[in-house]
């Protein structure tokens, strides 16, 4: 069986396969193109993988989220309760920043004009105020048509507690407007209370509908043209895979597509080292993302938003918690009207790319100050498929940076990483210590094209001792696209008293969600012996607002069910917030149930296989800018011919097909048994000139 997975990020699309029969991994790297699907094309197509023989193609893109940051989704519209219209604009009355006096939400993704009410009402425990007028929703629905609306969000009141009014509201706007116009249920997509979120997250997944479902059919259409017959699978942002066909009623869930999987391999390589405590570091093209990983799991957000809680959009859907920042390789460095040096959001891209390309791209970006500093190998970039220029690299920063700056061009470049390097720095902090952990007590776990380039150097500024970068870290998102299942999450409101709770009642609501998650797993071809569940509850004091989800890892017929729940609350909440009431009232808020489809797992044996003594390095020394050092030798070594137990003392240069590595002066690395580099971070970079890096040899 071969499974392929395909990352689409803003510069480079990745690549990842593996052979179960053979044991072959295969990766490959190519150019995002302005059309994705032909960079998908390209890349398989360099991989020279047989797409015929793939029983799986796994899928992860930005185009869900890029969407809705560059408001490129359709004319939406909303049909909602009479009295509700304004819910979008309304929001909450909580501002992150109360002290901005020029603070502004975004506006809203679907104008008044296009928020139309109809009459109708259900009640809180799911009975029926106020019957439907059907022809009230045709009616609507054709005002909406006559203002060239292309989909059209369905978000009426307490439908999560009985949908049964949205449904016929859907199939009234499918009678209407037949196959022209996407539909976005709320119910379909979630069946949870909060009347923002939950609207929001239906206009979210109405608004990038049409422009997803066209991607995926084109995507579609290119894979039949490779011969692929096999199930055609998308990366959602709860670190499962979602079938084609579901992700285009419901692209809302692919929003984090592509950086989930990141998150995915390197809690699974952590986990092999050793190490259960990771701060995820994926530095590409376009942006630098970072997630967290406590005690082998990641952190899971339920209240998300699109483009930054500040002036972005509510999704209220189980996300792996990823923090974004527009600090990849291709972002701009320029000089502000204030002088200061300012590095992002706006990227090269992929076309034309930092002027170091020779694309046409004329903007100093972070690779040209890498490459400028001798970090980067002009003649090996992506495996030597791309000859990169530093006199382009020179002639930007000089011009752009070190001139209005009266900078030396090396102490402009310099300035370039060490801001960059402090953005990303401070992300983490944003991932840890604003979160009540301790950076110290994690390890960095480095990937993307340009995260092992910087990952020491931030470590380093948070006191982080140890940086895992795993084998093929430069295509480690698509990797990690491999070791998921497919998963598929339903919610359902229910808020009463722990106390008075009826575990048989509990059972029997499992049961209707689980029994919907089994049927579709069963279409997508999976058995009942692959079918596995996990449920959980969300617990609050009664007064709260805001809930802890509690795994549900015991029967609810055993003994003692419900006090192991408030048991486990109370340590859960002590632990988080630093306290617990046991004479408190508990109230169940929600019920959840996980239905996954297990698919097999490649083993991840991308190490070197030999031990004892590498290969003399493949070039000469190389002079490399570092900071208290200036320019020193620095020893550059090929990655695949580093062998098992082999150390390296910094300054060193490691370089791979995807990425490259870079351990500073007082820094030692060796390859483990798995073949990651595991790099021990020296506590300060020193002031003086080091001495050529150096390799041993481990006898294991």
């Amino acid at each position: 069986m071969i499974r392929i997975a395909t990352d689409v990020g803003g510069t480079f699309t990745d690549l990842a396969a593996y052979d179960s029969e053979t044991g072959e991994f295969i990766i490959a790297k190519a150019s995002t193109t302005p059309e994705v699907v032909n960079g998908v094309s390209d890349v398989m197509h360099k991989a020279r993988v047989d797409a015929a023989k793939a029983d799986y193609f796994i899928h992860g893109s930005t185009i869900a989220i890029n969407t809705v940051i560059e408001k490129k989704g359709v004319v939406t519209g909303l049909i909602t309760t009479r009295g509700f219209r304004d819910v979008l604009e309304i929001a909450r009355g909580n501002i992150v920043n109360s002290f901005d006096l020029l603070f502004t939400t975004p506006p809203p993704l679907v104008p008044r004009r296009l928020r139309l009410e109809i009459d109708e009402r259900i009640r809180a425990d799911g009975s029926i105020l106020r019957p439907l007028d059907e022809a009230e929703v045709k009616a609507r629905v054709r005002d909406l048509m006559g203002q060239g609306v292309k989909a059209i969000a369905v978000c009426l009141l307490h439908a999560y507690a009985n949908p049964v009014h949205e449904k016929r509201v859907a199939a009234l706007v499918r009678e209407v407007c037949g196959e022209a116009i996407f539909v976005s249920v709320s119910s379909d997509i979630l069946r949870e209370y909060r009347e923002f979120e939950r609207t929001s997250t239906a206009v979210l997944n109405a608004y990038v509908g049409p422009r997803v479902g066209a991607y995926l059919h084109s995507l579609q259409g290119r894979l039949a043209e490779t011969g692929f017959r096999g199930s055609a699978m998308v990366m959602q942002s709860n670190g499962g895979t979602m079938a084609f066909e579901l992700a285009k009623v419901q692209p809302v869930r692919t929003m984090e597509s592509g950086p989930v999987g990141g998150t995915v391999a390197a809690a699974h390589l952590a986990a092999k080292a050793g190490y259960r405590n990771v701060v995820a570091f994926d530095m590409g093209g376009t942006t630098a993302k970072l997630s967290l990983v406590r005690d082998g799991n990641f952190e899971i957000s339920e209240g998300y938003w699109i483009g930054g809680e500040e002036h972005g959009y509510a999704l209220q859907l189980p996300v792996v918690d990823v923090v974004e920042i527009g600090a990849g390789g291709g972002s701009i460095a320029r000089v502000d009207e204030m002088g200061s040096l300012k590095i992002g959001p706006t990227s090269a891209g992929a076309v034309p790319g930092p002027a170091c390309y020779g694309k046409g791209g004329n903007l100093a970006t972070v690779s040209d100050a890498d490459l400028l500093l001798g970090r980067l190998n002009p003649d090996y970039f992506l495996g030597g498929e791309l000859t990169l220029s530093p006199q382009k690299s020179f002639e930007v920063i000089a011009a752009q940076v070190a001139q209005p700056l009266g900078l030396e061009v090396m102490r402009a470049a310099f300035g370039i990483i060490k801001i960059a390097d402090t953005h990303m720095a401070h992300a983490v902090r944003l991932m840890t210590v604003e979160k009540g952990h301790d950076p110290r007590d994690f390890v960095l776990v480095a990937y993307g094209g340009a995260g092992p380039c910087h990952a020491v150097a931030v470590a380093r500024e948070l006191n982080i001792g140890t940086v895992v970068i795993p084998a093929n870290s430069g295509i480690l998102s698509a990797v990690g696209m491999l070791l998921t299942d497919a998963k598929e999450e339903f919610v359902l409101s229910r808020i009463c008293a722990l106390d008075v709770a009826v575990p048989a009642e509990l059972e029997l609501l499992f049961q209707e969600l689980e029994t919907d998650g089994f049927r579709r797993m069963q279409s997508a071809g999976f058995g009942s012996s692959d079918i596995y569940t996990r449920r959980a509850v969300e617990l609050r004091y009664t007064g709260q607002e805001f809930t802890l989800r509690m795994p549900v890892t015991e029967p609810t017929s055993s003994e003692g069910f419900l006090g192991n729940l408030r048991k486990r609350f109370s340590e859960l909440h002590e632990l988080r917030y630093g306290h617990a009431f046991d004479k408190a009232t508990l109230e169940i808020v929600a019920l959840r149930a996980e239905v996954c489809g297990r698919l097999e797992k490649p083993k991840l044996d991308m190490g070197p296989h030999s031990t004892g003594k590498v290969a003399a390095p493949e070039y000469d020394n190389r002079q490399v800018y570092f900071e208290g050092c200036g320019k020193v030798p620095c020893r550059v070594y090929r990655r695949d011919r580093l062998a098992l137990g082999s150390h390296i003392t910094g300054p060193a240069i490691v370089e791979d097909m995807a990425s490259t590595t870079v351990l500073h002066p007082g820094d030692t690395g060796v390859v483990d048994s798995h073949g990651s580099l595991i790099i021990t971070v020296a506590p300060e970079a020193p002031n003086t000139a080091a001495e050529h890096g150096e390799i041993l040899a481990v006898t294991t």
